[in-house]
């Protein structure tokens, strides 16, 4: 039982570390983009680095949401699957 909680864990912390370092990756490399230009053209005005940092995640769901799903429904179906062994304990 304990290998069992322990693999489903391991897997849910994978799943979740596939899931976000994209979305966190990308928006710090837009982040430095956009203060880089910022700062060559001296306005430091915080709302503007806000509007590339929502785009590049609107495309980044948009394109790689379906990916993540199928993680998120593969780790589902294998915790399902793994419930009976689980309550037995």
């Amino acid at each position: 039982m304990e290998n069992i909680a322990i693999s489903l864990m391991t897997q849910a912390l994978r799943t979740a570390a596939l899931i976000a370092m994209p979305a966190v990756i990308a928006v710090a490399l837009v982040g430095v983009i956009v203060g880089i230009l910022q700062t060559l053209v001296q306005v430091q005005d915080q709302n503007v680095a806000f509007a590339p940092k929502l785009g590049t995640i609107a495309l980044l769901v948009s394109f790689a949401g379906p990916a993540a799903f199928a993680l998120l429904e593969t780790l589902l179906v294998g915790a399902i699957q793994a419930l009976p062994e689980i309550a037995r304990v």
